[in-house]
């Protein structure tokens, strides 16, 4: 393995608190702004101080949304104006956030899968064990391993004060049109404090039943091959440990095991030109899709070191993800920060925070055959970072620098050729060790009005991501393709406006990202199909060069990007009962393509436009509740295309959509919740697609009218076989939503 090179400046920066001398402590900001604690910047930082936009969901909010979303990734798409359209299965596919991925944190512990993404992070945890979730947009010095276009942080609960303190919950949820949808959910939570000790200790259970559209038609429990939301089981559990070891340190230990799994019944039917539907003629063989996550996290704080805050994390976390009968992904990863406050600055209001991020990440994926196909790959990370923030009057300034270091180590393995053209499938490659480095900047402003601010950033983001490409490999050794792994690299701007004025508060904020190396999954079908005929007769020799995407490597395409957009939040209390609220977003984004010029980005990577609007209301008497309208917009597609078999068109050309081309319809549903609070406890309703509508979600809607599915040869054997291998790839995501769909829920704090 090749070795890091760290230069003396940053090595004393990251380990030497006693450079700083004792002296005054800092002033606390007494700005009235919420203060949030999140654990991807070590310390607490005001909203104010940030100069991006920040949204804090609190537990109120989540428990509304727990009436009508099933995930956490249902919830954010409600909630988040960036965050794409819910996709209603266990996996988070093409969510995308401001056109590009987030670091997903649980409690400061980082659980994305950069190295082999499996769209599964947002299932690592119950709504349940949620208290609140942060979410920053932007990079910054203080978190890194890749880049993004931000940090979702969920904040489990927090310990009760009292010695103990028990909550409980039961939840009945399922469709309005069969009893076969009904499903059951239990939470059981004790905690308590016993002096200087603190425990928290949760249980979640879930067994879902099937569920069903808007006509009363059964959907497939798992409609996409990634996990869904019917017939699936659950079991969550949370354990949390405290100790104050004196008035000034303290440690903290956090347990937390998942796991989901689809309990399905039958498999899929494809209608080529309609819905995926249940095939009740086959009961579904094989193992089912499942996600497991588990981490462990030892905190350890101590704000009187040396004249330092120090905060120091040590995590072990797990992750292992199926789809139904194809492939296994499994992350080790191991990781450690160390930061550190100066309590003392010549400028006692500045905050200058400081340290080094370490982490290890071993990924492996095995193939529905059990073949490796990348296998035990280790990558390294260690990035010392800093970051300076200074307070002038009204302006706050904050710059930061990390240095990002990336060694992978790669063993010899068996090129596995799963996409397109691979002149090396089935032979083994030597192994070896690619490294990468650089320093990414941050800097932002932001001017404190009387009842509002402006704020405007900018920050880079740098990182490896997936490792699908050596699969694919073009060359026999690793060594050799460390051009085709470049890193991606990303600037990001960004500009916005919040406040408040009396009842009314808001927020609006643009961006704008150039990437370059942007990784953008693509369609090769045509290379995999022309490959397959060369197989059967030689002189179906076809130019890789006239294919869609001729750069790309196992569907996989680095090229460089733009992105950009804009989001606004407001709300306005009308009285002390009734309030109003609304969100919008509305993102955009290009690519370079190597033949065709800049084109707009597929629906893989842009979701359409979002909007949102609800009305919540709180009666003195206990009663309350939320009616919200989500809106998702019309997308359109990109061109048709016209796909020739062979490529000279001898047996016709069809024309219809490349995968995640096709447009999409928009369509409105409306959500309401509702809840009780009683001495005995408190009832909660929530019923989802309120009017019982029948669509399809975004994401299911970006294969309608594939091409692939199109194909009708002459009969013979040999064209019999060229269209089983064509339909094969055909896309066969699109399902409906689920129709309407209740929750009925009872908890109790005693």
């Amino acid at each position: 393995m090749s070795k890091f090179t760290l230069s003396p400046l940053f090595c004393a920066l990251a380990m030497t608190p006693l450079c700083f001398s004792a002296g005054v402590s800092a002033a606390q900001n007494e700005s009235d702004i919420e203060v949030i604690k999140v654990t991807a910047r070590p310390f607490e930082t005001p909203v104010s101080a940030l100069p991006g936009t920040v949204q804090i969901i609190t537990e109120e909010e989540i428990l509304s949304q727990a009436a009508v979303s099933a995930d956490i990734s249902s919830l954010l798409a409600n909630l988040v104006p960036s965050f794409g359209p819910e996709t209603q299965m266990m996996s988070s596919t093409y969510q995308g956030f401001r056109g590009r991925k987030t670091i997903v944190m649980i409690d400061g512990v980082v659980v994305s899968n950069t190295l082999r993404e499996t769209s599964r992070v947002l299932s690592s945890i119950s709504v349940e064990n949620i208290a609140r979730i942060e979410v920053i947009q932007g990079a910054s010095a203080v978190y890194g391993n890749g880049e993004s276009a931000g940090v979702v942080n969920l904040i489990t609960h927090e310990a009760s004060s009292e010695d103990v303190a028990f909550w409980t919950q039961a939840k009945v949820d399922g469709s309005a049109h069969n009893s076969d949808s009904i499903g059951y959910h239990l939470s059981q939570r004790v905690s308590g404090t016993v002096k200087d000790f603190t425990y928290l200790a949760q249980l979640n259970w879930r067994d879902s039943g099937t569920i069903y559209d808007g006509d009363g038609d059964q959907i497939p429990s798992d409609p996409a091959g990634r996990g869904g939301q019917g017939e699936l089981e659950d079991i969550d559990a949370l354990v949390k440990f405290g100790l104050d070891i004196d008035d000034d340190a303290s440690l903290k230990l956090n347990l937390h095991h998942r796991k989901l799994e689809n309990q399905l019944s039958f498999g899929r039917k494809t209608i080529f030109g309609d819905v995926v539907v249940v095939d009740p003629t086959k009961p579904f063989e094989g193992e089912a899709p499942y996600s497991k996550n588990q981490y462990a996290q030892l905190i350890y704080q101590n704000d009187q070191v040396a004249a330092h805050r120090l905060k120091a994390e040590l995590s072990l976390s797990n992750s292992e993800n199926t789809q139904a009968n194809t492939v296994l992904t499994e992350s080790d990863k191991k990781a450690l920060r160390i930061a550190l406050q100066p309590l003392s600055l010549p400028r006692e209001n500045d905050v200058l925070t400081y340290g080094i991020d370490y982490q290890i990440d071993e990924t492996r994926q095995m193939s529905s055959k059990g073949i490796c196909e990348i296998c035990n790959v280790e990558q390294t990370n260690i990035a010392p970072f800093v970051e300076y923030e200074l307070h002038q009057g009204a302006w706050t300034v904050q710059a930061g620098v990390r240095w990002e270091n990336f060694d992978l180590e790669v063993p010899s393995y068996q090129a596995t050729g799963r996409y397109g053209v691979v002149p090396y499938s089935g032979q083994m490659i030597q192994g070896g060790d690619l490294s990468y480095d650089k320093a990414v900047f941050n800097a932002g402003v932001v001017y404190q009005l009387d009842n509002s601010e402006i704020y405007a950033s900018f920050s880079q983001g740098y990182g490896l991501g997936d490792l699908r490409r050596l699969r694919s490999i073009t060359v026999a050794n690793v060594a050799e393709f460390e051009q085709q792994m470049s890193p991606t690299e990303a600037d990001n701007f960004e500009l916005g406006y919040r406040g408040s004025f009396g009842d009314f508060s808001f927020d609006i904020g643009g961006f704008y990202t150039r990437t370059e190396n942007g990784q953008s999954y693509v369609d090769i079908v045509d290379q995999v199909i022309y490959g397959e005929l060369l197989k059967l007769d030689p002189r179906l020799v076809f130019d890789q060069s006239k294919t869609w995407n001729p750069d790309a490597i196992d569907a996989l395409a680095l090229r460089e990007e733009k992105t950009y957009g804009f989001e606004v939040k407001a709300q306005y209390y009308l009285n002390d009962v009734w309030m109003l609220g609304a969100t919008y977003s509305k993102t955009e984004g290009e690519y370079q393509h190597p033949t065709q010029g800049w084109i707009d980005m597929n629906n893989a990577r842009i979701s359409p436009e979002k909007a949102m609007a609800y009305i919540r209301f709180d009666m003195d008497y206990g009663f309350g509740g939320a009616l919200q309208l989500n809106y998702v917009g019309d997308k359109n597609g990109s061109a048709p295309i016209d796909f020739a078999i062979p490529q000279n068109g001898m047996w016709g050309s069809y024309t219809g959509y490349a995968y995640y081309e096709a447009p999409v319809e928009g369509y409105t549903t409306l959500d309401l919740s509702l809840y009780y609070k009683s001495d005995y406890g408190q009832f909660t309703l929530g019923i989802k697609n309120l009017l019982d509508k029948t669509y399809k979600p975004a994401y299911s809607q970006m294969g309608a009218g594939s091409v692939y599915g199109q194909v009708d040869l002459p009969p013979s054997p040999t064209l019999d076989y060229l269209e089983g291998l064509v339909r094969d790839y055909a896309y066969n995501d699109s399902y409906n939503a689920q129709g309407m769909t209740f929750t009925l829920g009872y908890q109790i704090s005693y």
